[in-house]
């Protein structure tokens, strides 16, 4: 961790850090074994009876693809700086938190839907067009910590800062700095795929405001440097 910065301090260390991140991103990949239960995780996906199944399974894949890469990274239990970055999830996935948070998903007022043109392309330019937000805390984060952290969307299960520390996380005002996460793109196709026609926005725009813990309710049936 680093001390407190003066913002035109903090960016200049961040654009002077960036190539040395991405050789040790490039390093720490070439030495990670991947686990091999993500692979059956997506396959289980494909034989589910519903879209928010296939959504559950196929976050379960994202944790299990993430998790030796997690063991290499900067991510640390306690820091929550992608935690004011946007978020793009699916109203299934949005679905999915309020019967984990007991809150109520409300209709975005922007948003972008997938039907079947799904390419690696539309991909860049739903979230392109989606992050230009400004940065503020997720909706779920309570004292610096996931209030949902088991039903945490893919995009969050797979954002993995491969560098050593939290340096290129850290905002300079309301800007991001370049980091090296590891390319997640294949698992976020296989999630738009699986919802084809579901709409997509900011995790912010399905839950305006910050979080709370009421109980829970029933649910009904259903860019950035990356390193790969």
């Amino acid at each position: 961790m680093h001390p407190d910065l003066v913002t035109s301090d903090l960016a200049l260390l961040q654009r002077s850090r960036l190539p040395l991140a991405i050789e040790r991103a490039q390093s720490k990949l070439a030495r990670v074994e991947a686990d091999t239960s993500a692979a059956k995780l997506v396959k289980a996906s494909q034989r589910a009876k519903s879209v928010a199944q296939r959504v559950v399974w196929l976050q379960r894949a994202a944790s299990a693809w993430a998790r030796p890469i997690e063991a290499v990274s900067a991510c640390r239990q306690g820091c929550s700086h992608c935690c004011h970055i946007p978020v793009t999830i699916s109203h299934v996935e949005a679905r999915l938190l309020a019967h984990a948070s007991g809150r109520v998903p409300q209709e975005p007022t922007r948003s972008v839907r997938i039907n079947d043109d799904v390419s690696a392309q539309r991909l860049v330019d739903m979230e392109r067009q989606l992050q230009g937000a400004p940065l503020s805390p997720c909706p779920f984060l309570r004292a610096g910590q996931c209030s949902v952290y088991d039903a945490r969307p893919i995009a969050c299960r797979t954002l993995v800062n491969l560098d050593d520390d939290d340096l290129l996380c850290r905002h300079a005002g309301d800007s991001t700095a370049k980091v090296p996460y590891a390319d997640a793109r294949h698992l976020k196709m296989f999630a738009l795929m699986a919802q084809a026609g579901s709409s997509y926005a900011d995790i912010r725009e399905f839950f305006p405001g910050s979080a709370r813990a009421p109980a829970p309710i029933p649910l009904t049936k259903p860019t950035t440097a990356t390193i790969g």
